[in-house]
């Protein structure tokens, strides 16, 4: 039987068919999720990086203000608006693209 590898943050790990075969079955659902997502012109936080996902994450939708942004990130505010700013233009340029 021929051995069937999955990668694993950067390198092939071995499996067995059953993991093998949900691995490529996830995956597979994932990249549809995707192209439906873009059809019907859904944005995705996955756009974003880490950094900006925390930065929306916490304004957005925890309520802090930028100057508790800040002291959680050990940043200042003006740091935390100039951030903000870049969000909100890349946010804009991505829903201009899709409208």
């Amino acid at each position: 039987m021929d051995k069937l590898f999955i990668p694993v943050q950067g390198c092939l790990l071995e499996v067995v068919q059953e993991q093998y075969v949900d691995f490529y079955k996830d995956k597979e659902r994932w990249r549809y999720l995707k192209k439906v997502d873009t059809n019907h012109k859904l944005l995705s936080l996955e756009g974003f990086t880490d950094s900006e996902q925390t930065l929306i994450q916490a304004i957005f939708f925890e309520e802090l203000s930028e100057r508790g942004v800040g002291l959680r990130l050990g940043v200042t505010q003006s740091v935390v608006n100039k951030r903000k700013a870049k969000i909100l233009a890349k946010l804009r340029k991505i829903i201009e693209n899709k409208i």
